[in-house]
This record gives structure tokens, sequence and C-alpha cells, in this order.
């Protein structure tokens, strides 16, 4: 086991200089930001489907009724990273921006035969949008920037109540800081520019909950999957400052302060959601869907809503591995996937609730002789419309991902 903490303790310095390229998604402006529906690279593979996924080989933080499916006495970790290409276009400008992040890393083992548990660190939403607005005032510039973003450490356990049920659930601490500011430049000299900055900061604890059960339908292995988040208000805080300056080369020069406000007694209100999934599968297929909705016209922050709408999302996954037991063949081994999905976001804008759709495929490389796998996955798609002036995001997304399993609390007999 002395080598997934050797790969452990390399995955840690390399969050903690994590390389982050240029990012902008001018809709991260909005509610929470750009919500990171997470998923691992296995899943993102698979149209992002996890609601009926019960594999003892791979951790599924999208059901916590699966914690429970792991082997026994088998020490499992994951971990990953993320590239995103986005294709930003109106109807006259277009602008290609990229991002590389570290993007999970989870644990999980069993506590006994029908009792398993998980925990981890995954990216919740982000805030990252700079662009300027010249037209509400031919006297001024207005520029919008933001940034920060939410995290989501979770605590989760499984048992299974009999041998096709099994429930589970997940404590969940949201933290993170999400900042904007609005700039009006004055074309007058004699004029001084002004900010307006917003900072807030979030932190505090969230349940969600799953059900799992499984039956025999002739030759296939099913599965049905549900899972529920009943909502939580979550303690906030806001600072809020205006300011007047005047622009210095690359320097912004502070000539008094207009406002201070400071509210410490905040709360964000997260919405309720509910997920139904199924799941069949045999020696060689897997074949699973999902449907998950939220309702963020529940959506609170400082008794602000965003106008936001419902968003749901629909997702079809498939895997197949021509023989898992090959010995002299390795390409029968590879688990080849295939996806897709499309959802409803969240963003209601001139009258029109955005779509995001996209194909999705990947890869399942297990090396042998180790109980280890390399998954990687590519999500080509598209959010928004050019139409009404608003932006369409064409966007490439590749994961990498990586299993490590071992046999853990087992004396060696022998060296």
């Amino acid at each position: 086991m002395n080598h997934i903490f050797r790969i452990l303790a390399f995955v840690l310095v390399g969050l903690s200089s994590s390389a982050q390229n240029e990012s902008n998604s001018p809709y991260s402006r909005f509610g929470l930001g750009d919500l990171q529906s997470f998923s691992t690279a296995t899943q993102s593979a698979m149209g992002g489907v996890g609601i009926a996924s019960y594999d003892p080989l791979s951790i599924n933080v999208i059901n916590p009724a699966s914690y429970s499916s792991v082997f026994a006495q088998r020490f499992t970790m994951q971990t990953g990273g993320i590239h995103t290409t986005k294709l930003l276009q109106t109807s006259t400008q277009n602008q290609v921006v990229n991002s590389t992040n570290f993007n999970y890393l989870m644990f999980s083992f069993p506590l006994s035969k029908f009792w398993g548990t998980s925990v981890g660190l995954l990216p919740y939403s982000e805030k990252s949008y700079s662009f300027s607005d010249a037209i509400t005032d031919p006297s001024a510039d207005l520029l919008f920037e933001g940034n920060g973003g939410l995290t989501r450490i979770y605590f989760g356990n499984s048992t299974n109540v009999n041998k096709n049920l099994s429930i589970g659930a997940n404590l969940n601490y949201l933290f993170g800081n999400l900042n904007s500011s609005r700039k009006v430049f004055f074309n007058d000299v004699r004029v001084f520019n002004t900010k307006i900055n917003e900072d807030i900061n979030i932190k505090g604890f969230y349940f969600d909950f799953g059900l799992m059960y499984k039956a025999k339908l002739g030759k296939w292995n099913s599965v049905l999957g549900f899972t529920m988040d009943n909502g939580s208000e979550i303690s906030a805080e806001k600072t809020s400052l205006i300011e007047t300056f005047r622009s210095g080369g690359e320097f912004e020069l502070i000539e008094d302060t207009i406002s201070f406000d400071q509210q410490l007694g905040g709360s964000l209100v997260l919405p309720t959601s509910m997920g139904f999934g199924l799941a069949l599968s045999n020696e060689q297929w897997k074949i699973m869907a999902d449907y998950k909705s939220d309702n963020w016209e529940e959506y609170n922050l400082f008794g602000t809503n965003d106008d936001l709408e419902n968003s749901s999302r629909l997702a079809l996954g498939f895997e197949f591995v021509p023989d898992k037991k090959s010995i002299n063949r390795y390409y029968k081994m590879i688990r080849y996937r295939l996806g897709m999905y499309s959802s409803k976001t969240y963003l209601n804008l001139k009258n029109q609730q955005l779509d995001e759709k996209a194909i999705t495929l990947g890869f399942g490389l297990p090396l042998k002789r180790s109980g280890s796998l390399v998954n990687l996955s590519a999500e080509l798609g598209q959010m928004g419309t050019t139409d009404d002036g608003l932006i369409q995001e064409s966007f490439a997304r590749f994961k990498i991902g990586f299993i490590f399993s071992d046999i853990w609390f087992i004396k060696r007999k022998y060296d």
C-alpha cells in the first residue's frame, strides 16, 4: 500500500501548485457561478451518469448508497485533472479561452462486510469572467469582473440493508469565496472613476442522500437508483466597498471611499433536488440512464435569487468490455465508453432558458496485476445561443482520472 501514499503525496504537491490558465465564462456572473456538475473521468465518458452506478472498482459520489459496493479489505483512491477549451461567440465576435485544473481527490474503504465509507475533495462552482460594456452610457466604459469559487468536502457512508437494497448519505462542507466588481471609467479625465466591489464568503454543512435497489433481469444485472438533497441554509458574509479612483498605467490610485458595508449574518439557501437512475449490465455491457432536477427557484443569497430557473439534466451512457479476463490481448480488456447528455441550465436570459448539450466518449485502461485503472474522457458540446445578443459557449472538455486500489490492514507473511 506504500505506493498509494507516494502517489497521494505527489497529488497533494500538485494540488498546491496546480496550474490555472486563462478562464472566462461570462455566464458565471449569475448565481453561484459556473456549476461543476461533478463526474469522474469514468462517468464523464458516459454522459456523466452515476445515480445507478454500483461498481466496486470505482468511487461514485453521485449516489452515496454505492459506497457499500467496495471490495472487502480494499482501499481505493481516485484523483484526476481536467482541461477545457472554450470558444465564446456572439453574432459579431469570438474568443478562445483555456483552463487546466486539478479536478478531484477521493478515498473509499470498507468498515465491515455491509458498510462502506468515502471521503473526498470536489469542485462545486467557479466564478471567472471579465467583459466590458460601452453601450449603456456613451460617456463611460463599464467593466465587469468576477473570480473565485466554491469547494466541497464530503464524508459519506453506505450500508446494505439486505442483498438487494443499500442506502447512504453524504455530509458535505461547502466553503469558498465569490468576488465580483463593477468599474466605471469616465471619458472625462476631470471625473474620478468608480468601482463597486462585493466579496462573499460562504461556509457551512449540508446533506445529500441516496438509495439503490439491485435485482436480476434474466441474464442482466439491474440497478435502480434514487438521490435527494432536501436543500439547506448555509451561513454567508458579504463585504461591499465603493471607491473612486484614477488610472495610473497598470495601477489604480484610490482617491476616496464612498461606502463600506459588512453583513455578517447572511445566508445562502441551496435548492432541493431529486434524481433517478437505471443501470443494466452483464459481462460485457453497461447501459445507464440518469434524470436529475434542481429547484433553483428556491435559491437565495442575501435576499437575491438572480431570477434563476429550475434546472434539469438527462444523460445516457454505455460501456463495452470485450473480455475483462483476457491475458494475451490487452485491447480486449480496455473499457470503451460513449454517452450524451442534455440539460436545461438555471440561467434564463432575455426570456430564454439556456440549454447545454454534449456527446462524450472515453476509455478505461487497466494496469495489469495492480488493480488500478487510467481513465480518459472527452466531452464535446455547447451551451447558450448567439440569438438576441447572447453568448454561445462551444467547449471541448478533457479529463484524466486514476483509480488506485490496494489491500489494507493485512500483514504480509512473505516479503
